[in-house]
Parts: structure tokens; sequence; C-alpha cells
């Protein structure tokens, strides 16, 4: 679309881009940081809580990440391949001397690398942001993209919480409690997405399980 200078068309691609990413990343971020302590006992069953509490704070990176791959791969697209290279050095200088400073001024020890990480992502995010404004015009669609992800993924949250500790407090089963919390919480998340988006066909069309969410949206007398 940007070789032949249809730029709206262009900007229509990358709206949609990451309206499926933060479609997927947000209740993923929010789910991990619900369900933190759960999720590192079953991969490293001798984990002593820190784990769970590392998972907090790198579930926001999630988000970040998604947004600076999907800008990564526009600045290429437009043919300003150097800039993202550039833009992540800066955002390693950026992640160096925020791990420094919290090394040497605080007492956060590992949580340092993490914090570190975040810092690295959040520059990344807003230099790419910053050139696709420049070069295209571009808007981040912060509404639509993120807005709507995120208050979905509040009742999911809730709903992920509440059964699987609930059920852990009846049977004790760590893998069984988690498996039914994350695919009860991952229903109301969608149910409650179609509520407060209200997508029309097309866009229900591109998510994931498209057609069963036109079905869902037809059946709540959405469309």
């Amino acid at each position: 679309h940007y070789a032949t200078g249809d730029v709206k068309g262009a900007i229509e691609k990358i709206n949609n881009a990451t309206w499926i990413s933060m479609l997927i990343s947000i209740p993923a971020a929010v789910g991990l940081a619900v369900l933190s302590g759960p999720i590192t006992r079953l991969i490293f069953p001798g984990t002593n809580g820190v784990g769970g509490q590392l998972l907090i704070l790198g579930g926001i990176t999630i988000i970040l990440n998604g947004n600076s791959n999907i800008t990564n791969g526009v600045l290429q697209g437009i043919g300003k391949p150097k800039l993202p290279m550039i833009h992540a050095a800066i955002a390693l200088v950026a992640d160096v001397i925020a791990m420094a400073l919290l090394l040497v001024f605080t007492n956060l020890g590992v949580y340092t690398i993490v914090i570190a990480q975040i810092v690295y992502a959040v520059v990344m995010c807003l230099l790419n942001d910053r050139s696709i404004k420049k070069y295209m015009g571009y808007k981040n669609p912060w509404r639509s993209a993120y807005l709507s992800p995120f208050l979905a993924s509040i009742p999911m949250g809730v709903v992920a919480g509440v059964v699987y500790y609930g059920l852990y407090a009846l049977i004790h089963s760590n893998v069984i409690c988690l498996g039914i919390s994350v695919m009860l919480a991952a229903g109301v998340y969608f149910i409650v997405y179609l509520f407060v988006s209200k997508p029309g066909e097309d866009e229900l069309g591109m998510m994931p399980g498209g057609r069963y969410m036109k079905k869902l949206a037809r059946m709540m007398k959405i469309i």
C-alpha cells in the first residue's frame, strides 16, 4: 500500500494489525498477572514465589513488545529499516542506565532486570511511534485497539482469580484449577469484549475463531 502511494490503505492495515495484537496481548498480560503464582508453580514446582512476582511485572512487556514488533515491521515496510536498529540501540542504552541506577540506589535485586526490560520496551515503542507519525502522519488507535481489550480484561481477570482460588480451596490441584479458570476467563473475555467493542462483521472475521465469534455475536444480537 505504501509503495503504491496508498497511505490511507497502509494506515488501515497498521490499525488492523495493532488491534489484533492488542486483542490477544492485553488479556494475556492481565491473565499472567492474576494467575502468576499458579503458572510459575506449574512450570517450576520448587519456586518460592519470587517467580510469580517477576511474572506480574514482566507481563507488561507482552503489550509493549506486541506494539514494538508491529511498528518495527511498519518502519521496515516503508523503507526505513535502519530506524528500528537505531531505536533499539537507544533503548538498550536506556535499559543499561536504568539497571545501573536501580542497582546502585535501590535494593530491588533481581526485580531490577525486569524493570530495565520494561524501560527498554517503553523507549522502543515511543521512538517507533514517533517515527511512524513523522513519515506517515499515523495516529495510534488507542481507544479501539487498547481500551476495549483492557475493559474486557478486567472482568476476565476477576473470573480467573475467583475460579482458580475458589476451586483450589476445594480440590488442591493446580493443573485442573488452572485449566478450568483459563478456559472460563477466556470465554468471559470474548463475551464482554463483544459488548464493549460491538465490532462489525468484518472485524469479527479477522478475530481468532471469527466464524464462531460471528455466531456468538448474532446470539447476543450485537450484529
